[in-house]
């Protein structure tokens, strides 16, 4: 995909290397006068009813100041750190938000678009981002990324348990996108993040569900045993 000029940069850090692309593909800029729609969970479930109405109530301070300290244990983690390309998305309405810190490293991060056949596109944002459906920011235009091509991707989440099952909100974009880790442990790595209060003690899985291979919480760090792949 085309572009226009710029100048390629090679960057190196002690997470891992990228492309870093002079001009506006890695630095997309929020929209800040918009209308977004309300994001209902797609099937109503008595855990996600209480884990949606919960992280809806807290103030947004304190949602930033545990998006922070999530996101300082996630860069610290050897898989984020060895990484060269990463996915991630812009948090609402009380979920963990990655986007400021990854922003803040200079980092190029791939977003998730979602498609009318139900699963998802990850896309490098060109320019500011746009409304897309059920309220969240996707972007616009910019280089698409497959998502097999991905080493990390920082998963949002309703609740999870100690195992990495994940509950999302009942529309299962993640779960058809990821679809082809559930029969071997490929890249990319799957990190929930998540407010410490959404891990649950079990979760039923469906046969469709992938698990996470890693939740972080403002509270800690959580790699499910058996790891995916392994019974």
């Amino acid at each position: 995909m085309a572009h226009g000029t710029r100048t390629d940069v090679t960057l190196v850090t002690g997470r891992g290397r990228f492309k870093h692309q002079s001009g506006d593909i890695c630095h997309p800029v929020l929209e800040s006068e918009r209308s977004l729609g309300e994001h209902h969970s797609m099937k109503s479930d008595p855990v996600r009813d209480q884990m949606i109405k919960q992280r809806r109530s807290l103030a947004d301070d304190a949602v930033q100041r545990a998006s922070a300290r999530t996101m300082a244990r996630v860069m610290e983690l050897d898989e984020f750190q060895a990484a060269g390309r990463f996915a991630a998305y812009v948090g609402m309405r009380g979920e963990i938000d990655p986007w400021p810190s990854l922003l803040a490293e200079n980092l190029c991060v791939a977003l998730p678009v979602i498609q009318p056949r139900g699963d998802l596109e990850f896309v490098i944002p060109e320019g500011p981002l746009q409304p897309g459906p059920f309220g969240t920011s996707q972007p616009a235009s910019g280089e698409r990324v497959r998502p097999e091509r991905l080493d990390v991707v920082l998963v949002p989440l309703v609740a999870a348990d100690r195992r990495g099952n994940r509950m999302g909100h009942g529309a299962g974009y993640y779960d058809r996108t990821f679809a082809f880790r559930l029969s071997q442990p490929t890249p990319p790595t799957l990190i929930g993040i998540a407010h410490n209060f959404q891990v649950v003690p079990v979760l039923e899985p469906r046969s469709w569900d992938v698990p996470l291979d890693i939740l972080v919480t403002d509270k800690g760090i959580l790699r499910p045993k058996p790891p995916i792949g392994e019974d």
